[in-house]
């Protein structure tokens, strides 16, 4: 796998220069912390977005300063293994979530942070459909706010990375869970699965107890059980040609998600002719930390928004 890692920084056009990135050990400055509140000039916090049997669920809204035009959105969905995790991004303001959306918010866009259903609570598509309901609750409210709702990213970490790739490949199939968002102009994958099959439960052996549980707790059995909602569930399985722009980031020495699976979707997005950048950060684990890594993923991940965004 790993002579295709460099192979693959070697030769795809679509990677930038700092695609294959690894951070030099000299004179390496201490790593950037977040400001109180992001830097947002106003946070919108715990806005209900829907109402579920099982409660209420929210989304908190961090809003650049105001420029007289409608601003672009950003909307993030937490990692936590689908069973755990919150919205408050800036809870702790040294992680890479925290610096890049300040970063983005200093460049004018809306950050919004969503609360979804844990598999504590729903098994999938509860999840999905969360995060959809909220983006298009954020749409039909955009003038409130000073929103553009046609210039939305979806960004997610983890398990978050896993539902914005499913609702990026679904963006032209209403009839999907979550599917058929409008407004969608790229896609901000941090080291998400993507692949949860039956064959992916024979490929990846070494699948770890922890990542195992978190699996069957979202599809309710074992992907080689129910091989149809697995699929379902795998976003590698709806790449259509007709998705938005996908960032993908991940460090190599990826502990909880296999590297390739990053490297298979990206190649299938590819090859169905959607733009897609792949970022794989050498020696880094699930998670990009808190150190120079972190912020080159940060700087890549501002770039491709200012791009396709």
């Amino acid at each position: 796998m790993l002579r295709r890692l460099v192979a693959l920084c070697a030769g795809l056009a679509v990677l930038v220069a700092t695609g294959c990135s690894r951070a030099s050990s000299a004179d390496v400055p201490a790593p950037r912390t977040a400001a109180a509140d992001l830097g947002a000039a106003e946070v919108v916090r715990g806005a209900v977005y829907a109402e579920r049997d099982s409660g209420p669920l929210a989304l908190d809204l961090f809003l650049p300063e105001a420029s007289g035009e409608p601003v672009p959105l950003v909307v993030y969905a937490h990692g936590g293994g689908w069973d755990a995790g919150e919205r408050t991004l800036d809870a702790d303001r040294r992680t890479a979530e925290a610096l890049a959306a300040e970063q983005l918010l200093a460049r004018g866009y809306a950050v919004a942070t969503v609360d979804y259903r844990l598999t504590t609570v729903a098994p999938a598509p509860a999840q999905v459909v969360d995060v959809s309901d909220a983006v298009r609750w954020l749409q039909r409210n955009a003038d409130r706010w000073g929103l553009d709702p046609d210039r939305v990213a979806l960004w997610g970490a983890s398990a978050g990375g896993h539902l914005v790739a499913q609702l990026g490949v679904a963006t032209d199939d209403p009839a999907a869970p979550g599917g058929g968002l409008t407004g969608i102009r790229a896609v901000l994958d941090w080291f998400g699965p993507t692949d949860l099959s039956a064959e992916a439960q024979a490929k990846y052996t070494e699948l770890t107890p922890y990542a195992e549980k978190v699996i069957v707790r979202l599809l309710g059995c074992l992907p080689a059980e129910c091989p149809e909602r697995a699929a379902a569930a795998s976003p590698i399985e709806g790449v259509s040609g007709a998705e938005p722009p996908f960032l993908i980031q991940q460090g190599t020495a990826d502990s909880l998600v296999p590297l390739e699976q990053s490297l298979d979707f990206a190649a299938e997005l590819r090859r169905r002719g959607t733009t897609v950048q792949l970022h794989p950060y050498e020696g880094v684990d699930h998670g990009f930390g808190r150190g120079r890594q972190a912020e080159l993923a940060v700087d890549a991940l501002i770039a491709f928004v200012e791009t396709h965004v």
